[in-house]
C-alpha cells in the first residue's frame, strides 16, 4: 500500500511543479528524490551512482542534446521555414505535412524524438490556424502511429517476444489500430483548423526537389547515419543506443556547414554557441536525465515489482487486467518497456496469451506511455510549443479513450470470430 502512496505523492508534486511553471527537468529530478526519500534515503546516491553512470542515461542524454540542437538550429537559422514551404509545395496539402512529417521522424526510435518534427508542426500548424496545445498533441500523437506496426521498435520486439508470438504476427493484428488513431488525428485537425485558400492552392509556390532535399538533409541525415551506426555498434557488440547521438550530432555538423556555405549574413558559428546556450536545450538535457533517475528510482526500490503483484493479485476480468497493469507501469515509469516487461510475467500465470491479448498489453503500455507525464516525447513537445500540459490532455486523453474502446471491441469480434 505505501508504494501507492509514494506514487501518488511523487507524481502530485510533478503535475504541481509543472503546473506552478517550475521547469519540467526540475519537476523530474524532484520526483525522483521523492520516491527515494519516502521508499528507502540509504538507496539515495546508489540511484544517483547507477543513474550517472548507465549507458542507457548517457546515450538518452547524448541523444537529447544533439537533437534539441538539431532543432534549435533549423529555427535559428530559419531553415525551418524553408524546409516548411518546400514541404507545401511538395505534399500539397497542409494536413498532411501534418501526418508525414512526425511519422517519418518516429523511424528514428528516440526517447523524445518527437521534438524533431515539432518546428515543422509549428510552422504548418500556425499557417492553418491551430492552437500551440493542438499542434503539440497533433505532434505527439502522429509521431507515435507508426510505433504500432514498427517491426525496429523495441518494444513491440519485447512484446512478441514475451507473449510467444512473432513481430510481424503482432505488428499486423494492430494495423486497424494504427489506422484509426491516424484518422483520429486526421479529424481533430480538420474540426479545429481555418480554411486557409493559399496553403489549400499551393499550386503557385515554387517547388525545387533539389531544395527540399538540402533542406530536409540534416534531419535525414541523422537517422540515416543513426540506422548504420546501430548495426556498426550492434555487430562490435557495444551498446547501439549510442548511435542515435552519433547521428544527431551529424545533423548538426550538416545544418552548420549548410548554414556557412550558404553565406547568409544572419548566419555563423554564433548561432551553435546560441544553441548550446539555450534554455530549451539545458531543460531537454536537465529532463532526460531526470526521466532515467526516476526509471532507476523504481526499478531500485521495487516500486514496479511490488505495485505489478498487487493489481494482477486483484480479481478483475483478466482483459481488464491486460489493460490496467501494463498500462499502470507505463503511465507511473514513462516507459513502455517497463509496462510490458513487468506486467507479461505477471500475467502470464492467468492465461495463454493469444494474438489478441498480446495487441492489448502492448498498446495499453504504449497509449498510457504517451499519456505519461514524464514521456520525453509529451515532455519536450510542450516545452517547444511553451504550452501547459493540462491543456494538452484535452485532446490526449479523449484520444486515447476512444482509441482504447476502439481496441477492445476490435480484440472481442476477432475472438468471436474464432
Amino acid at each position: 500500500m505505501w508504494e501507492f502512496v509514494v506514487v501518488t505523492a511523487s507524481l502530485a508534486a510533478l503535475l504541481t511543479l509543472v503546473r506552478l511553471g517550475i521547469s519540467v527537468g526540475v519537476a523530474l529530478v524532484v520526483e525522483g528524490l521523492l520516491i527515494v526519500t519516502l521508499m528507502n534515503p540509504l538507496l539515495l546516491p546508489n540511484v544517483f551512482l547507477q543513474t550517472l553512470t548507465s549507458d542507457r542515461t548517457l546515450s538518452l542524454v547524448l541523444a537529447s542534446l544533439s537533437i534539441s540542437l538539431l532543432v534549435e538550429l533549423y529555427s535559428l537559422t530559419h531553415m525551418i521555414n524553408k524546409l516548411s514551404d518546400e514541404l507545401l509545395g511538395c505534399i500539397r496539402k497542409p494536413v498532411l505535412i501534418m501526418v508525414v512529417v512526425p511519422a517519418v521522424m518516429g523511424l528514428l526510435p528516440i526517447a523524445g524524438g518527437a521534438l524533431m518534427s515539432a518546428p515543422v508542426v509549428a510552422s504548418v500548424g500556425t499557417a492553418m490556424g491551430l492552437s500551440t496545445a493542438l499542434m503539440a498533441f497533433l505532434n505527439v500523437w502522429f509521431r507515435h502511429t507508426i510505433f504500432l506496426v514498427y517491426p525496429m521498435s523495441q518494444v513491440l520486439i519485447t512484446a512478441a517476444a514475451l507473449t510467444g508470438h512473432s513481430v510481424v504476427e503482432l505488428a499486423m493484428y494492430q494495423v486497424p489500430m494504427m489506422v484509426l488513431m491516424m484518422l483520429i488525428g486526421l479529424y481533430v485537425t480538420r474540426k479545429n483548423s481555418k480554411q486557409v485558400t493559399m496553403l489549400e492552392r499551393p499550386d503557385s509556390r515554387k517547388y525545387s526537389s533539389k531544395n527540399l532535399l538540402i533542406f530536409l538533409s540534416p534531419i535525414l541525415g541523422s537517422i540515416i547515419v543513426a540506422l548504420i551506426t546501430r548495426q556498426i555498434l550492434d555487430m562490435l557488440k557495444y551498446y547501439s543506443d549510442y548511435s542515435v547521438a552519433v547521428g544527431g550530432f551529424f545533423g548538426v555538423a550538416l545544418i552548420t556547414y549548410l548554414s556557412l556555405v550558404n553565406n547568409e549574413k544572419s548566419v555563423d558559428l554564433s548561432k551553435l554557441f546560441t544553441a548550446l546556450r539555450s534554455e530549451r536545450v539545458m531543460n531537454m538535457v536537465l529532463s532526460s536525465f531526470g526521466a532515467m533517475f526516476i526509471y532507476y528510482a523504481m526499478i531500485n526500490t521495487g516500486i514496479s515489482t511490488s505495485i505489478g503483484s498487487v493489481v494482477s493479485s486483484i480479481k478483475f476480468p483478466v482483459v481488464v487486467t491486460e489493460v490496467l497493469l501494463p498500462g499502470f507501469m507505463s503511465l507511473i515509469s514513462g516507459s513502455p518497456i517497463v509496462g510490458v516487461a513487468s506486467s507479461v510475467p505477471l500475467l502470464a500465470g492467468l492465461k495463454t496469451f493469444s494474438l489478441g491479448d498480446a495487441s492489448l498489453i502492448y498498446l495499453s503500455a504504449f497509449l498510457f506511455y504517451v499519456a505519461s507525464p514524464v514521456h520525453l516525447c509529451l515532455v519536450f513537445t510542450t516545452q517547444y510549443f511553451r504550452e501547459n500540459i493540462f491543456k494538452v490532455y484535452k485532446y490526449l486523453i479523449p484520444a486515447i479513450a476512444l482509441t482504447f474502446s476502439a481496441a477492445i471491441s476490435y480484440y472481442y469480434v476477432i475472438l468471436a470470430l474464432h
